[in-house]
């Protein structure tokens, strides 16, 4: 059933307004990302930024690809490569390469740490100080960069295990 209410009618145009207007203005803060790093502020490139920005999952070039294909169909892999090149080599995203298998990025490049959980492959940011990374050195050597991660099996994971465990006690 259609809706003729006026203050429906308002509110919905409010409401997209504002999501058009928080798209426009993220998609400036990107190209203004970009324009510092001396970065031609393309619209495939700032929608690379912004999807690693806005999505934590530290995605593969298939996932990224698989994503932003649906928005960008033009979009080529080789470009996807480039850009990410690009973006590492001005400092806008790390590569990570905590499973051998596979490069994945991460659309904060500042210093932090990962949790890589071996059963379903997430990667997590976790928040760890390294008092060695905030002196700058360490027995005498410049320290450039910091890469930390651990393994192991997360949280959600764990609630699987447990109650998978739980069920089997209870049928047997």
């Amino acid at each position: 059933m259609l809706r003729f209410d006026p203050v429906f009618l308002l509110t919905k145009a409010c409401y997209l307004y504002r999501i058009q207007f928080e798209m426009i203005t993220n998609r400036d803060g990107l190209r203004d990302r970009l324009m510092a790093k001396c970065i031609k502020p393309t619209y495939q490139r700032t929608a690379i930024l912004g999807f690693l920005q806005n999505n934590r999952s530290h995605p593969t070039i298939k996932s990224l690809h698989d994503s932003l294909v649906k928005t960008i169909p033009t979009l080529s892999k080789t470009t996807l490569y480039s850009t990410l090149e690009l973006f590492a080599a001005k400092g806008l995203v790390a590569p990570l390469t905590i499973d051998r298998s596979e490069v994945r990025y991460d659309g904060l490049a500042s210093s932090h740490h990962h949790f890589f959980c071996e059963r379903c492959g997430r990667i997590i940011d976790v928040d760890v100080s390294c008092a060695n990374s905030r002196r700058g050195e360490i027995e005498g050597h410049l320290i450039k960069e910091v890469h930390g991660y651990f393994k192991g099996t997360c949280k959600d994971c764990l609630k699987q295990l447990r109650k998978t465990k739980k069920r089997r006690i209870f049928h047997a």
